[in-house]
């Protein structure tokens, strides 16, 4: 009988012992003592962003040869939905791209560690405030900002100047300019110039770019009354407006490329990159992949804010990386990101990819205040705060059902703005 305890005693130490190793191998830690972290990146999905921070890894690691660094790449429109399926089956990678529109879900679900914690109050006096803002929860951190995209109207210098305009302040004048540079450029007899790209899909990249030209004319998708509670602008007269705009675009002026509801992020940018469109909104990363297409368009692509009808409107357009909050190697992955976004790869990212900086030591340099960059160094000072609401992505969805249905010139305004109010004051009801 004593032999047979001692038996399972033995038996039950070899079990944990195996236990213990296999969660330290699970956890990322190799028999030589080398630490992999997996970081999930929707910038391995781009160009030139991927080859750009694989660069920026591949110094890191060298630097620090007890560190190995695994990308996963992620498109941007897939990564809420896959960072969701992985935190239910608790299978998160060490750190993951993270935005302010995703963060609170993140928070309510677990996902993220606290990283003013982590990072302490000390190292995030670097940053911008209002930026370290958009990025916390309760005056709690939930991804290290690395750097932002505020919308921004991109446009022909070049072009522009040869016809004698100026960078469009109102909607007015928006019009008048792509109306303009809509051409016939080879005399067949087809427009083959326009003057607008617009990013027409249904997804977050087309939402984010119609926000702020919703918010332009006056309108919020959603906000706080003067009684603290949620209420949406989505019926109003002012959002009539700004989708009716959207629908005149592409419908009645002709300014836009055919096509426009399938016309996404990538496609646009191509049309600007190949000498089809004229203006685009969109984040300074767009410039990257301009310029990565098309080399020659470098010193020919000015920027100027979105224009308006009542006031000057941007996002922060912020993106940086969450730490998952059952990492065991958040002290190495902290280590990496703080490396990710110190000075010098903070402006080498903004060389190659035109993606603005977050820290107060990096917006001083002057390739900020180039023709290209200076309306997104502008466009930011106008930038609104997210609502601080779990189900923010989803209001996304809504403005996004609304414009591809104006688009497509299918129900009359009234309707739609009808139908994106009662969707979001469904949502509101929830909250």
């Amino acid at each position: 009988m004593k032999k047979i305890k001692m038996g399972l005693v033995f038996l039950l130490f070899i079990v944990s012992v195996l236990s213990g190793c296999s969660s330290k191998e699970g956890a990322g830690e190799s028999e030589d003592g080398v630490v992999t972290l997996k970081i999930m990146s929707v910038s391995q999905t781009e160009q030139p962003d991927g080859e750009l921070e694989q660069k920026i890894a591949d110094e890191y690691m060298k630097q620090n040869p007890k560190v190995k660094i695994e990308f996963i790449g992620v498109p941007m429109n897939d990564l809420y939905k896959k960072l969701t399926t992985l935190a239910t089956s608790n299978d998160l990678p060490d750190a993951f791209t993270m935005t302010p529109e995703f963060m609170r879900t993140a928070h309510d679900m677990g996902m993220t560690a606290n990283l003013t914690e982590l990072l302490g109050e000390e190292y995030l006096k670097d940053f911008y405030e209002n930026i370290i803002d958009e990025a916390s929860i309760n005056g709690e951190l939930q991804l290290i900002p690395w750097n932002a995209t505020p919308q921004a109207l991109i446009f022909r210098g070049d072009w522009f100047e040869e016809e004698g305009l100026e960078a469009p302040k109102t909607w007015d004048e928006f019009i008048e300019v792509a109306q303009k540079l809509t051409k016939d450029k080879d005399g067949d007899g087809q427009v083959d110039q326009w003057g607008f790209g617009l990013v027409g899909t249904r997804n977050g990249s087309g939402a984010s770019r119609f926000i702020p030209i919703l918010r332009s004319f006056g309108a919020a998708e959603i906000r706080k009354d003067n009684n603290g509670n949620w209420i949406t602008d989505l019926g109003s007269d002012e959002a009539k407006k700004a989708f009716q705009l959207y629908g005149d675009l592409n419908n009645k002026y002709k300014v836009v490329p055919p096509g426009v509801t399938e016309s996404g992020f990538p496609e646009v940018a191509s049309l600007f990159a190949t000498n089809k469109v004229a203006m685009m909104i969109t984040g300074p990363n767009a410039l990257g992949a301009i310029y990565a297409e098309n080399p020659d368009l470098k010193g020919k692509v000015y920027s100027t804010p979105v224009p308006k009808d009542i006031e000057y409107s941007s996002n922060f357009g912020l993106i940086g990386y969450g730490i998952s909050e059952n990492s065991e190697h958040k002290e190495e992955v902290a280590d990496y990101l703080k490396f990710l976004v110190n000075k010098e790869n903070s402006l080498q990212w903004n060389k190659d990819t035109g993606r603005l900086p977050t820290r107060k030591d990096v917006g001083e340099s002057q390739q900020l205040n180039t023709p290209e960059m200076a309306g997104y160094s502008e466009a930011i000072t106008y930038a609104f705060h997210l609502p601080e609401i779990s189900s923010y992505s989803q209001f996304q969805d809504i403005i996004a059902e609304a414009y591809q249905t104006m688009l497509t010139n299918s129900e009359s305004v009234e309707n739609i703005v009808k139908k994106a109010e009662n969707r979001a004051e469904d949502l509101i009801s929830k909250e």
